[in-house]
């Protein structure tokens, strides 16, 4: 095999200090795995954020790049390392190339929320790059830690195209209503409901955390629209995942919104609900009245709609690590 140029990391490497705390934790996790198993969508050992870690480390192997994901001995490390999660993975990984063992090293983007919680950390010299999901988070992240200026990058993950794939016949009048209630405040959802059903449509409801990919992969299927409510998200994959089944998004939008964090009470943040979203792939709304005349756009212009062909072109899995290792500046 030819020498390995990029690790993925999102738990720290077993060295003399760290290893027996490593191997607890992991007997930990196959005991509780053995006692609950976890859905075969989840067996995988993806660790950090599963579906980010899941479609960096899948689209690496499927454009055959030079990577490993999570090695067991510091001697199995490349000389570029992105650390996708965990704080004491970057402070170990900022240690290492204090030691030259690492040449390039990139943190994020499931690190933090605010990098100014940890500037020593995600802001230290020795990392070359933070990434954020997306543009907006970028923009927030140098504004709440203007020593990053120069050193952010957006990166979306990408979704598996083949499972994430539309069905033979989906139903025409159906409509899938995703509502994400933790990430803020949302308007009442049954004035938009009771619209789309005096319009002789069916509504299936799915709320977020409460069903498996399988699930809503199968009412994706089933589904002509999908309508979204949510607060903010700072990529949105399960947008993409919509969108890669052919599904275009109907989402509710606001321009801005606070978060809740001591520094910055009371203060709006321009965010969004979907960053990646465009007019392949769906149409925001504000406002019931907003969301009639959207509703009736995606009526009459449904044919127009992109989603999977943007997909396919703008965040598979394969795309999306490409797009890893050209700011790792790693060879494919």
């Amino acid at each position: 095999m030819s020498e390995v140029q990029l690790t993925v990391l999102t738990d720290p490497v077993a060295d003399v200090r760290r290893a027996l705390p490593i191997a607890a934790r992991a007997a930990a996790r196959r005991v509780r795995n053995a006692l609950r198993p976890p859905p075969p969508y989840f067996s995988k050992k993806y660790r950090g954020h599963f579906a980010v870690t899941r479609s960096l480390v899948e689209g690496l192997e499927k454009i055959g790049a030079r990577a490993n994901y999570n090695p067991r001995f510091v001697g199995r490390i490349a000389p570029t390392v992105i650390v996708l999660s965990g704080l004491n993975t970057l402070a170990q990984a900022i240690e290492l190339r204090r030691k030259g063992r690492i040449r390039r090293l990139i943190a994020g983007p499931n690190i933090l929320d605010f990098p100014s919680d940890y500037p020593d950390l995600i802001a230290a010299p020795e990392v070359d790059l933070c990434i954020t999901p997306a543009l907006p988070t970028a923009e927030m992240y140098a504004r709440d830690l203007p020593q990053l200026a120069g050193r952010i990058a957006p990166w979306a993950a990408g979704v598996d195209t083949e499972y994430w794939s539309p069905g033979h016949l989906p139903a025409a009048n159906n409509v899938l209503v995703f509502v994400k209630e933790n990430s803020g405040p949302i308007p009442p959802i049954q004035p938009y409901v009771q619209y789309m059903e005096r319009k002789g449509y069916c509504i299936a409801m799915l709320r977020y955390g409460s069903y498996l990919p399988g699930e809503y992969r199968n009412l994706l299927r089933q589904s002509a629209v999908m309508v979204g409510f949510v607060a903010v998200e700072s990529q949105g994959i399960a947008w993409a995942e919509a969108w890669a089944a052919n599904i275009p998004t109907l989402l509710w939008n606001q321009p801005t919104s606070t978060f809740d964090h001591p520094r910055y009470k009371g203060v709006a943040f321009p965010t969004t609900t979907a960053p990646y979203l465009s007019r392949d792939t769906g149409l925001f709304f504000r406002s019931y009245d907003e969301f009639a005349r959207v509703f009736e756009q995606w009526e009459t212009e449904r044919t127009m709609f992109r989603p999977r062909e943007w997909v396919l072109k703008n965040m598979s899995d394969e795309v999306c690590a490409r797009r890893l290792c050209k700011l790792a500046e790693v060879d494919v």
